[in-house]
């Protein structure tokens, strides 16, 4: 607080308005926003605000300099004086000389600053701002008078009623605020050349470090009392680094002893300065070396508490107890007996109380409420710490970690110290007094301590510290034999320590709680106890056993008596446990490609075990899980076996192999009824689930030639308007199959196997259910086919089918294989069809132009087109092909057209008719002549019998991968395959033979394999009216027709034609047959650019069957050339309405018309028109003049 002193007239301070305006003054502080610049200083200060007393300055009298520093504060730094004049007669005779006594008495102080306030009335300063007043008003005169420098110091202040008005108090605050920094400062900067001279003396004989102290901290001192905290707490943080280096000096001849107890010292409040008169000590050069760094703590403290620094404020208390804990225990025996306990214990305490009281007004933020938390936790971590000590040295705590983890190191002061007397003194705690006796209270504080400690850790977020916390106090209920109460957190803590990767500590609490179990007398080793085995040996592997089995100096022994126990207790589990992704065991596949079982069903899996424990480990089945398309499993497994340390290479079997690209799903190791899994990351993820680096493991398993096979085609002979079926064939392979499951299923589509039947004439044992077929008793080498109804398909084309097979074999009749398939079947034909229809008198002509429905080739052997019943009459249908036996290819760029012609009696040829296809695909074909092939090299041969599905597969995988052999098949017959590699032995040479076969050729195409029908309904086609329309042109009337010349036609000339319509009944419906007339309408079409039809173009006639309809026309060429002629159109017009009984009228009928065009490839020739035109030319003429 800064001090500034008033004087006025003695006649003025004795008004009523003196005391107003007193009031008034003191209602315009603090002051707000001041503004320090000092020279030695680069940043400008702001202080939000200032407390000032204004005293009388009668009242303060003049004392003789002190020998101890004073602070700035302590002397008033601004002086005022209050004048009340209004004219200037009174100025010059009564005022101007108490200004003056005043100025005198108070410009010979140092470091003070003075102002001189004119107080007038409203109407007098405006009487006195009057713009053209020949006399200087009362003010000017005071700063002529007294205005020595260039600084103004006079201000005038206007009276009023209204004195709370801070506009009125503005310039007079402003001038308050100068003065008075002003003065600040200049004291500051001779009390700063004060300090560095005395700083730069302490080399010099007779400097006292108290004395430094005291007049440095004059300077901390003012700096607080104009509420600048930072350069207060600057002073601070140097006296403390001036005494640290005279510590490092050793020259300690200013204090006393290090420390000289007094009753209290132990459980005093450590932040407190009024506990002992520190100053006094100070400057008697009598204090200890304890007490003078707890005054300098508690300073800093204070201010760190008005700048809000409360976090800082327990780190230092924290940094502080614990160093200079750690001085006090070197002289530990001759303090009074746990004393230094008490005294951190109380001080940390303490500490937390205070910086408590601090904080509650500040509203602080919540990043610095979670610090100030852990600061407070780590500061009742640090009095837990003592209580430590002091249970292990009475007895109430056992010497071993971790609670022994408090005791401090042995010196060797402390030996040598121990000598002298110990004080008789005791500590002044009264809850350490009673814990020391009663062992129960103890425990009582040490939990109680504790948990306020983890409470506030946990507010904080500083996990680890809390849940360390929650170990010590598992330790204290092991000793207290409240083993329960310890398992249960010893259990608890791993899964906390965990997603952290604190695996020291996890491991630490896991060793504990199964020396928990051990200790347990009546603790049965339960699933509890496998999952704590396991959570343990996890951190071991993790931090490789190091530092971790505290109790057991041979690691290999312990955890090997650990697996033999937990197999133990696996195999007394009521029902299999799975755990997942345990480190102690890992699985890996050595080979991406599994090799094939060769002599049964099945594929071989090459894998590494690795064993990361020091130990054997036995297990009893390890399993890998792949997983392929469409949902497909398998299974490799492998028995029995001892995993030793390291990598071990195992061997797994699948009895179940369908072939693909798999990857790895899982893999399971089984002890007793323990089952440790591990899954893929990439197949346990969603979709959304982050990109990780590592690649799935993939797995290809080769196909198995010789294994158990399904495949699924369309039926042999497809009839539209039939149910469909689809043929289900099922290889035996190498396999006498004694009994052989069945299901089948796609989506969308319904089959019916409860109807299925088996096509084979050697009929084996079949049964089916609505689910199942079953067949059994099938012999190696054997196709069954089995034909299957299902419902609608065509909406799914191609199908998706998932054939699923659970087998038996004989061989091997204690396994039952099971085999997932997905097969592609097309339920769409495999050509489409087109027809078209052509009318021409009694005859139809039905055109089929056939394309294929996929990039496969079709070879059609044959087609017919025949009526359904064999005995139906009056019609006979031709072909219009080629009689000589030709297989037909299509192509997806080249169709076929197949031309057929019908003629029948009328009304007779009604009867639906059926197309007959002959097909089979490319594909097909070759693959018989490739079966022809080997059975023609396996009869050369009959020791290559076993690469026969070897030979089969490598020529058509061969075919599929390259083209080029098609161009050259569709014109020779050649089968030239390409891209096979050269291989030795008997293969090579069979490939070899094979390949010359193929080369050979066929003469005719029909004598191998088998064809497949397509057979298609076709209804003969009805037409009420046919007509036949025809154009001709007759002879001009102006040529002489005898002369035997060609008609000439000319344009421009008239042309007589006759249109002539001849109408038909003979394709009309049955139904239709009494109808004896039709009324059609005839339209000769408008060919605008060629001729100018003249006469009837347009017109409705009769149409009878088998009558003609002629009328005549005039035609006009417009141009010459070759013209073809107009088309005339036919339509028929609704038939007449007739009554009804049901209705008034019957609905419009209109008959169904056709007409094709007698004349529509004729073209006439038109001759230019021929003339004579005479042409006058000028040769050459006589001009005038000539």
């Amino acid at each position: 607080m800064a001090v500034a002193t008033y004087a006025a007239p003695a006649v003025f301070l004795a008004t009523e308005q003196w005391n107003q305006f007193h009031a008034a003054l003191l209602s315009q502080l603090p002051l707000h926003n001041l503004h320090w610049k000092s020279p030695s200083r680069s940043t400008i200060r702001t202080l939000q605000a200032l407390d000032v007393k204004f005293v009388a300055l009668e009242s303060l009298r003049d004392e003789h300099t002190s020998q101890v520093p004073q602070t700035l504060l302590d002397k008033q730094l601004l002086n005022v004086y209050i004048a009340i004049c209004e004219d200037n007669e009174t100025y010059r005779t009564t005022v101007k000389k108490q200004i003056k006594d005043w100025h005198t008495s108070i410009s010979q102080r140092k470091n003070q600053e003075w102002l001189i306030v004119h107080v007038v009335r409203p109407e007098g300063k405006a009487i006195q701002g009057r713009m053209f007043q020949m006399k200087s008003s009362v003010l000017d005169k005071i700063r002529a008078d007294f205005n020595i420098d260039k600084r103004d110091r006079c201000v005038q202040l206007a009276w009023s009623t209204d004195f709370d008005n801070p506009a009125a108090w503005a310039d007079f605050i402003t001038k308050l605020k100068d003065g008075i920094m002003s003065a600040f400062d200049n004291a500051l900067n001779q009390r700063e050349e004060e300090v560095k001279r005395s700083e730069g003396q302490r080399q010099m004989p007779g400097w006292n470090f108290c004395t430094f102290f005291i007049l440095k901290e004059s300077l901390a001192i003012s700096f607080e009392g104009m509420n600048l905290f930072e350069e207060a707490l600057q002073q601070y943080n140097e006296l403390e680094s001036s005494f640290f280096q005279v510590l490092r000096e050793k020259n300690l001849s200013w204090f006393g002893v290090l420390i000289l107890p007094s009753p209290q010292d132990d459980s005093s409040p450590l932040l407190s300065v009024t506990k002992k008169p520190y100053r006094e000590l100070i400057l008697a050069n009598s204090i200890s070396v304890f007490d003078f760094r707890i005054y300098l703590l508690a300073r800093q403290c204070a201010l760190l508490s008005r700048l809000g620094s409360v976090v800082e404020i327990c780190q230092k208390a924290v940094a502080f107890l614990s160093g200079f804990g750690r001085r006090l225990r070197e002289i530990e025996g001759i303090l009074p007996l746990y004393f230094v306990e008490s005294w951190t214990y109380s001080s940390a305490l303490s500490v937390v109380e205070q910086c408590d009281t601090w904080a509650s007004p500040l509203g602080l933020s919540k990043p610095v409420q979670a610090s100030f938390s852990a600061a407070k936790g780590e500061l009742l971590e640090l009095a837990r710490h003592q209580l430590d000590i002091i249970g292990i040295r009475v007895g109430h705590l056992p010497s071993r970690p971790p609670f022994s983890l408090a005791l401090p190191a042995p010196t060797a002061d402390v030996v040598a110290e121990s000598k002298e007397p110990r004080s008789s003194q005791k500590i002044s705690r009264a809850e350490l007094l009673s814990s020391i006796e009663d062992k129960e209270a103890f425990c009582e504080l040490y939990v109680q301590l504790t948990n306020r400690a983890i409470e506030l850790y946990a507010t904080a977020g500083r996990r680890k510290f809390a849940l360390k916390l929650h170990g010590n106090l598992a330790a204290l209920d092991v000793f207290r034999d409240r083993l329960p109460s310890a398992l249960q957190t010893y259990r608890n803590l791993p899964a906390h320590y965990a997603p952290h990767g604190w695996t020291s500590l996890e491991a630490l609490m896991l060793t504990h709680a199964l020396n928990v179990y051990s200790s347990a007398d009546n603790q049965e080793k339960d699933r509890d106890w496998i999952y704590v085995v396991l959570e343990f040996l996890k951190a071991y592997i993790e931090d490789l056993g190091k530092e971790l089995l505290i109790d057991a100096d041979d690691h290999k022994a312990y955890i090997s008596n650990l697996i033999s126990a937990f197999k133990d207790a696996a195999g007394k589990l009521d029902s299999d446990v799975q755990h997942p992704d345990h480190p102690a065991m890992s699985v890996s596949i050595v080979d991406k490609t599994a090799r094939l079982a060769e002599t049964r069903d099945g594929a071989l899996l090459d894998v590494t075990v690795r064993n990361s424990l020091p130990c054997d480990i036995p297990v009893d089945e390890l399993v890998v899980h792949l997983a392929g398309r469409e949902g497909t499993r398998l299974l490799f497994s492998e028995g029995a076996t001892v995993l030793t340390p390291g990598e071990t290479k195992l061997t797994l079997f699948c009895p179940s192999s369908a072939p693909g690209t798999y990857v790895l799903h899982s893999s399971e190791i089984r002890i007793s009824r323990f089952v440790f899994q591990w899954n893929s990351a990439k197949l346990s993820g969603t979709a959304k689930a982050p990109r990780t680096k590592e690649l799935p493991s993939l797995v290809l398993i080769p196909r198995d030639l010789k294994a158990v096979d399904v495949r699924i085609r369309q039926q042999h002979c497809i009839e539209l308007g039939t149910p469909r079926k689809f043929v289900l064939i099922l290889h035996t392979g190498r396999n006498d199959v004694s009994v052989a499951t069945l299901k089948v299923s796609a989506p969308g589509v319904e089959f019916k196997l409860s109807e299925a039947s088996v096509d084979d004439e050697d009929r084996p044992g079949f049964d089916t259910t609505d689910n199942t077929i079953t067949i059994s008793d099938v012999a190696r080498d054997k196709d069954i086919a089995v034909s299957i109804p299902h419902s609608d398909a065509s909406a799914f084309n191609p199908l998706r089918v998932t054939i699923s097979v659970d087998y038996v074999t004989v061989s091997e009749p204690e396994i039952t294989r099971n085999v997932k398939l997905v097969r592609i079947v097309a339920t769409s034909l495999p050509v489409s069809i087109n027809v078209e229809d052509f009318f021409r008198g009694t005859r139809l002509f039905t055109r089929f132009t056939l394309s294929t429905t996929s990039h496969q080739h079709i070879r059609i052997k044959s087609t017919r087109l025949s009526p359904l019943r064999e005995d139906t009459d009056g019609l006979r249908i031709t072909s219009c092909m080629s009689q000589k036996a030709t297989v037909v290819t299509i192509t997806p760029t080249q169709p076929a057209q197949f031309l057929f012609q019908l003629d029948a009696a009328r009304g007779q040829a009604r009867e639906p008719l059926r197309l007959q296809i002959d097909y089979r695909t490319l594909r097909e074909e070759v693959e018989s002549l490739i079966l022809l092939a080997v059975a023609e090299v396996m009869a050369e041969c009959p020791d290559w019998q076993s690469h026969r599905a070897m030979l089969v597969d490598k020529l058509v995988q061969a075919l599929e991968s390259n083209a080029s052999w098609v161009e050259l098949y569709g014109i020779t017959r050649e089968v030239e395959v390409p891209g096979l590699t050269e291989e030795d032995g008997d293969v090579g040479e069979a490939i070899r033979r094979l390949k010359e076969i193929l080369r050979k050729g066929r003469p005719s195409d029909d004598d191998f394999g088998e064809w497949r029908q397509i057979l298609i309904p076709v209804d003969v086609p009805q037409m009420h009216v046919l007509a036949a329309a025809r154009l001709r042109i007759h002879a001009n009337p102006f040529v002489d027709a005898s002369l035997g010349k060609s008609l000439l036609l000319f344009a421009g000339q008239p042309i007589s034609a006759v249109v002539s319509v001849t109408t038909s009944f003979h394709w009309a419906p049955v139904e239709d047959m009494k109808q004896k007339s039709y009324v059609l309408r005839y339209d000769i079409e408008e060919k605008t650019k060629d001729w100018l039809v003249s006469g009837r173009k347009r017109g409705d006639f009769t149409a009878e069957d088998g009558k003609t309809f002629s009328v005549p026309i005039t035609l006009i060429a417009l141009h010459h050339g070759e013209l073809a002629l107009p088309q005339i159109g036919i339509v028929a017009l609704p038939l007449p309405s007739v009554p009804s009984r049901e209705f008034s009228m019957t609905s419009m009928i209109v008959p169904s018309c056709e007409t094709y065009q007698l004349h529509g490839a004729e073209k006439v020739l038109v001759q230019p028109r021929g003339g004579r035109s005479t042409f006058v030319v000028t040769m050459g003429g006589e001009g005038p003049g000539t």
